[in-house]
């Protein structure tokens, strides 16, 4: 009996030739194999059968479906902190304070997951600069890269590239000094307990943990910074990083090398 894929491509089940006709140009340009959907048919009694994840195109963009249930991608938590910055409140983001992104900078964030992180970034960037977005897990990779366009951009925000890579096998392919600042928010150092959405991610996120490796290659790449947030601020000197001084009661820590 021939083993179920990885993941398929797929739409759903009462679909609109646009949604055929995306499902059919991802699982081209990703390579990923397609399945043809019957009309008004679930998708349970194929997981483990056909694949054991669907990539589905719906009325509600791209979700990744498997037995335990489904993921979208949309702005969520990041939308709240756009917002909070366009309000000029006195709460800064903390991830724009430690990076001091500069408008036209180009920026790599090296662990994309949902792109959270990557939408503040090319905030802050603006349309003269760009985000570089890596994800080491095809499902999260593909789910993002299709998920980006269909929602409205924040207003003077730098594009998002995605690309399904190992962040050390990316970075050791790029000239030295080729990108401004290379940001690592590896979501299994975290060790605090998970939202629920959290878990979700897991499911199909890469559990390789960072390496001094790649932050060796970030640190030649980068022309100003490497950044690594982390719950365990032990991790930082191991992999190379200076710790930066913590807030009162915090649970998430900086740590970080200045090129410049």
């Amino acid at each position: 009996m021939r083993s179920p894929e990885p993941l398929a491509v797929t739409w759903s089940n009462e679909p609109s030739p646009q949604f055929i006709a995306d499902a059919r140009r991802v699982s081209a340009t990703w390579a990923l194999p397609l399945f043809e959907r019957p009309h008004k048919r679930g998708l349970g009694p194929q997981l483990g059968v056909v694949a054991n994840a669907f990539l589905v195109r719906g009325g509600q963009g791209w979700s990744l479906v498997d037995a335990t249930g489904a993921l979208g991608v949309s702005p969520g938590l990041a939308m709240l902190r756009l917002k909070r910055l366009g309000r000029g409140t006195q709460m800064p983001d903390r991830l724009l304070l430690e990076a001091g992104i500069r408008p036209g900078e180009v920026v790599v964030d090296a662990t994309c997951g949902l792109g959270a992180d990557a939408r503040v970034l090319a905030s802050a960037a603006g349309p003269g600069g760009r985000v570089i977005g890596l994800e080491a897990s095809k499902p999260l990779a593909v789910l993002l890269a299709e998920g980006l366009p269909l929602e409205t951009p924040w207003p003077s925000s730098g594009p998002i590239e995605v690309h399904h890579a190992d962040a050390e096998t990316w970075l050791r392919a790029q000239p030295s000094r080729s990108v401004d600042v290379v940001f690592f928010d590896p979501m299994f150092e975290r060790t605090k307990k998970a939202s629920p959405a959290f878990d979700e991610l897991r499911r199909f996120a890469n559990s390789r943990p960072l390496t001094r490796a790649a932050v060796d290659e970030a640190r030649r790449v980068a022309r100003r910074m490497v950044l690594m947030k982390s719950s365990d601020p032990a991790l930082f000197p191991a992999l190379g990083l200076e710790p930066v001084a913590p807030h009162a009661n915090a649970f998430v820590y900086w740590g970080r090398s200045t090129v410049e």
